[in-house]
């Protein structure tokens, strides 16, 4: 009896073992690559917080995806389509996102310093509290976007489609926030931002 009790728990240990990773692919589709995190990136795929660093994406289809609180710095997306896409709070770190249609995506809270965004479509899309200091966005089109908030230090917005963009309180390559009455490309500065405290306290 005693070996049979065995038996019968060593049986429901490998169907619980079996069972675990099925019903992960189940929830999330087909396992990912090594390496790739804890879910595999595809239309409407759900991968909010997935750790998805140096993920290669180059010319995918992600619409729709949850990628909010990912972690995607230096990943790979070069003509990738990310419209609609949710990256809120998503560390995209010095990411590859030259040519990606990202119109109509929650970026709001995402960090993009370093990230190459040249020629990218961000037409309608939501950058509200967005940092993309230091970043490239050479040809990129943002008209309609929401800027409120954003970090643009050391961005050369000079070929930047910036037509009925929204950028009250951004904070503009010059240095200065931009006060109620911006828009587009016109940004009505204020006093220099600082990260520091008045009087250094």
């Amino acid at each position: 009896m005693r070996r049979n009790a065995g038996s019968r728990q060593g049986r429901g240990s490998h169907m619980r073992a079996v069972a675990a990773p099925l019903l992960v692919s189940l929830c999330l589709g087909p396992l990912p690559a090594l390496g790739a995190g804890a879910c595999q990136p595809k239309p409407s795929a759900a991968c909010a917080g997935a750790d998805l660093r140096g993920y290669d994406g180059v010319g995918r289809d992600f619409s729709g995806a949850d990628f909010h609180d990912a972690n995607l710095s230096a990943s790979e997306f070069q003509g990738a389509k990310l419209s609609s896409v949710n990256f809120l709070r998503a560390n995209l770190y010095a990411a590859n996102l030259k040519q990606t249609d990202l119109s109509g995506a929650k970026l709001n809270g995402a960090t993009l310093r370093q990230a190459h965004l040249d020629g990218a479509d961000l037409r309608g899309a939501d950058l509200r509290a967005a940092d993309f200091s230091f970043s490239v966005l050479e040809g990129a089109d943002l008209r309609g976007a929401d800027l409120r908030g954003a970090r643009l230090q050391m961005v050369d917005l000079r070929k930047v489609r910036l037509d009925g963009a929204q950028i009250e309180g951004a904070l503009w390559p010059t240095g200065g926030l931009c006060k109620a009455g911006s828009s587009g490309s016109h940004c009505i500065e204020g006093e220099p931002f600082s990260d520091q405290p008045p009087n250094g306290k």
